[in-house]
């Protein structure tokens, strides 16, 4: 199942990160647990870190703008694990 042309998984991604991403201290929590050497995607999210930024800064009504990059980028949201987060 799709949304707006990207995995529905990847979507709720999407959604969840730019909900967190609003809140300043969230964004540096998600920061922090992203460039923990603990997490499996360090490396892949430190080279995809700013376009990672900007999509999740980015409201939900510039889908349609953004839609060709989304569909990379998106996939580069790295997952939140709960044991260290």
């Amino acid at each position: 199942m799709f949304v707006n042309g990207i995995h529905f998984q990847e979507y709720a991604k999407l959604e969840y990160g730019r909900l967190l991403w609003r809140v300043p201290a969230c964004r540096e929590r998600l920061l922090k647990h992203w460039h923990d050497s603990r997490h499996p995607h360090v490396e892949r999210f430190a080279a995809h870190e700013a376009e990672v930024r900007k999509i999740l800064a980015s409201p939900k009504d510039t889908d349609a703008e953004l839609d060709a990059e989304l569909r990379v980028v998106v996939k580069e949201i790295p997952s939140v694990f709960g044991s260290f987060f």
